[in-house]
This record gives C-alpha cells, structure tokens and sequence, in this order.
C-alpha cells in the first residue's frame, strides 16, 4: 500500500506546515481541551458505536441537531459523537445532545491522529454536515467500512472551481468514499459529480436549514427581548457582523438616526471573542450604547445602540426586531443563513456577497423575498425605507414564508436516506 504521504504529497505537505498555527488557534479558543484536536479525549465521555456526526461550526451544528432528532425520530435508538471546530460550534450542537451523547473538539486530519480517534470512537457511521471533505479521515473510515455521509451537502460555484484547480485528484477521490450524499439543490448536486463523487450515491435532498421550527418558547423570548428594549420604537439588528461590518451598522445608525431619532440598533458580532473591540468600536462612535451582558436593566430611551454580547439569543432577536440585516455579506465570508430570519417572519437585507448561500440568494430575491444592498449606502437607504414602509416589511416576510414553507421536510427525507445504511 501507497503511503497516504506520498499519494496526495501537497495536502499533506499543508497539513504540516499549517499544524502550529492550527494549534495556536484552537488552544486560544479553549485552552482546556485542545488537547482533543490531537485525538485525546476523555475515554468515560464515549459510548459504544456511535454515530459520529462532525458539524464545523454554529450553522453545521444547528443543521445536525435538527438531524439528529430526526434520526431518533426514525427509530435510531443508539448514541452521537458530536464533533466540531469551533467553540460556538460546540455551544450549539450541545443542545441537541442527550444521556449517553458527547461533545468532542475534532481530531486536526493527519493519518496518526486521525487513526487515534477512529480507534477510540469506534463509530458505526460517520455524519459530516455541509462541506467538512476531510481526505485524511473519509479514508481511514473506507479502510474500515465505516460508511460515509454528507448531509445537507453544499457547495458553491466559486469553491467547486477551486477544488478543480488545486486538488481536483485528491477531492474527487475522496468524494468516491462517500455511500451517501446529499445535496441540498440539484445544482449542488451536478457539481459535487462533476468533482467526481460517485452519481449513485448522489441525492438531492433539500436543506435541512429550511425545516427550521421557531419554537413557542423562543417566540415568547423574542417578545421578552422586545418589552426589554422597547415596544414603540424602530428597532432593526444587524446579525453576525464581521470585522468591518461593525463599523458600516454604526454608520448606518448614525444616518438613520436623522429620520428616526428613537430608533436602536441590536448589533450581534458573530465571534464572542470580539465583544470587546466591538464594545470599544461602539464607545468610539459617540453613539449611546448599553452591553447585554452587563446591563440587565431595560434598554434606555436614551440608547442608541445595543450590544447583544451573550450567546444563543440570536433566534429570539429575530423574533424581536422590526426587520435584520444578515451580515458576513460585506467581506468575503459568503454570508450567513437567511433562512433562520425568515423563520422567524424577519423581514431580511443582506449585502452583495452572499456566494455561501448563491441559490437560496437567487431563490429569495426571485420571489421578492428580501432586499440585496450593492454597497453599504444602498443598505443604509433599503434601511430607511423599510423602518419607513411596514406595509413592505410585511411583504418581505410572507413571501419569505410562502418560499420555505414546502421545504420543510428536509430533515424527514434526509434522516429517512441515512437510516437504510444503520
């Protein structure tokens, strides 16, 4: 057998050069357990063939615990290994986790450490959410029969390019170990064969994303979160913001303000480990802002900006404003989920760069489902006119609602094309 250093010499090259700083990371993020990246975990956490289900981070996880349910839902009885990259990754899977389930931070995809947690997790499958093609650890678990499944499967145009430029042999290969995968759109589909996945083991199976239900316990958050910040004034939330994004809300406020001089902003950056240079961006604007996390009290009549510096309040925002703006869409992460705004019947605005989500983008904008800002002074103005206009709020909204709802029964097919293979 070909050494798996010399058959794919380029990635595994990368693998090493890139392992300290990936250390460096993932130790800053939480120093207590970095030694899991590295494949050692606590043995009393694991229980006998699971199922190991890897989502990378906070929308992988929430798509893999409504995954989960659904397999329970289908009868499966056993446990879940729950692995991601992230520390808002691991906030959010633990939710869906039961007795017996564990979390764990995923082992870095080189061969020994790889073949470390295979052997101590001993799954009976192997689940990873969206876009997770780890080369090192889908062949390991072929070597060992482990069946391997893509769920909620994407991919976009400009990344298949890139695959196809830089390790098409590689991808495509890995792609053939795969029994099952499924895609969430046929256009994700006809690019994962085109990257040479096996056309048997393809489907289309929606996004899980669109089977989101807004529990009755998180709308009446959201009504909580509105009484604390204000029934009568304009309040409109700028979501997952991004360094520099920050920085075009608080302007957009500062205009807004000449219009509406009671309305707030609810700004929500995506990483908590920038709550506090976002706390100083804020402070410097000269805009009147209260921090979440330390003030309790009501939100002030007074304040002009309120920093939402806590974790997992994000749906109930949504539930609480008068319309969001999804950010990630002004730098180039490719945006964030627009689905969980319409859920939540939140008129939605997002900026040009939206690439992550390019056919749920076209589908919305089709429908007239929400509005797309070319530059942040088109934002600013789709801003004005929408704390304006309810009426157009209104529209927003349910056309949003009448586009996902036939969707929604993602997660069911899905769960129920995992369950033939357990």
């Amino acid at each position: 057998m070909i050494p798996g250093f010399l058959q794919n010499p380029l990635y595994q090259l990368l693998l090493w050069l890139l392992a300290p700083l990936w250390l460096w990371k993932t130790r800053s993020q939480d120093p207590k357990r970095w030694l899991e990246r590295l494949a050692s975990y606590p043995q009393s956490n694991l229980s006998e063939h699971p199922i190991w289900i890897h989502a990378a981070s906070l929308g992988e996880a929430k798509a893999a615990c409504m995954l989960m349910q659904a397999l329970r839902d289908q009868g499966f009885q056993g446990h879940f290994v729950a692995t991601t990259t992230t520390a808002t990754g691991a906030e959010a899977i633990n939710e869906g986790l039961q007795v017996g389930d564990c979390h764990l931070y995923a082992p870095y995809d080189l061969p020994l450490v790889v073949r470390s947690a295979l052997k101590q997790i001993q799954p009976q499958m192997l689940i990873v959410m969206e876009v997770e093609i780890w080369p090192n650890l889908w062949k390991a678990c072929h070597q060992r029969d482990i069946p391997i499944v893509l769920a909620n499967a994407r991919l976009s145009d400009s990344s298949a390019k890139r695959y196809r430029q830089l390790l098409s042999q590689l991808i495509g290969k890995t792609l053939g170990y795969a029994q099952l995968i499924l895609a969430q759109s046929e256009a994700v589909k006809l690019r994962y064969q085109e990257l040479g996945a096996n056309e048997q083991a393809l489907e289309t199976a929606g996004n899980l994303k669109y089977s989101l239900e807004i529990s009755e316990e998180t709308r009446q958050q959201g009504e909580q979160l509105r009484a604390l910040m204000g029934q009568d004034r304009p309040i409109w939330l700028a979501a997952s913001t991004h360094e520099g994004e920050e920085t075009i809300a608080l302007d957009c406020q500062q205009h807004l303000l000449e219009h509406h001089p009671d309305a707030l902003l609810v700004l929500v950056p995506r990483h908590p480990q920038r709550f506090q240079s976002v706390a100083e961006l804020c402070q410097q604007s000269g805009l009147s802002f209260q921090r979440r996390s330390s003030d309790a009290q009501p939100v002030a009549d007074s304040t002009q900006v309120y920093l939402a510096d806590t974790m997992g309040e994000l749906l109930a925002l949504f539930c609480a404003v008068d319309l969001t703006w999804v950010a990630g869409s002004f730098t180039n992460v490719g945006g964030h989920n627009i689905l969980e705004p319409a859920a939540c019947d939140c008129p939605i605005l997002v900026g040009p760069d939206m690439k992550n989500f390019a056919t749920i983008t076209e589908e919305f904008l089709e429908q007239q489902a929400m509005l797309q800002a070319t530059s942040p002074t088109q934002l600013r103005e789709y801003l004005q006119r929408l704390l304006k206009d309810t009426t157009l709020r209104q529209q927003l909204s349910r056309q949003a609602a009448d586009l996902t709802t036939p969707y929604r029964d993602a997660r069911q097919q899905q769960a129920k094309a995992i369950a033939h293979f357990l």
